[in-house]
């Protein structure tokens, strides 16, 4: 298990990498637009809707609750 510390923001990037994705690579397997993910990434979206964490957390195999850092086990 890696400890993080980290939002949302270095939550989605680190997956997304670990993934071995390009943010428009999640954007065509998840569905959500590429400057949307960019935005998540960069800590400019204030708001993700339930519907965005759910693609995304899909596509990239990990839990909603990994990536909004209510734990820390990707599973």
């Amino acid at each position: 298990m890696i400890a993080f510390k980290e939002g949302l923001s270095e939550r989605l990037q680190y997956s997304r990498k670990a993934a071995g994705l390009t943010q428009k690579d999640l954007e065509r397997v998840s569905g959500v637009p590429q400057n949307t993910i960019s935005r998540i990434e960069l800590g400019r979206n204030d708001e993700t809707s339930t519907g965005t964490l759910k693609k995304l957390a899909r596509a990239l195999s990990v839990s909603a609750d990994f990536l909004l850092g209510l734990k820390d086990d990707p599973d």
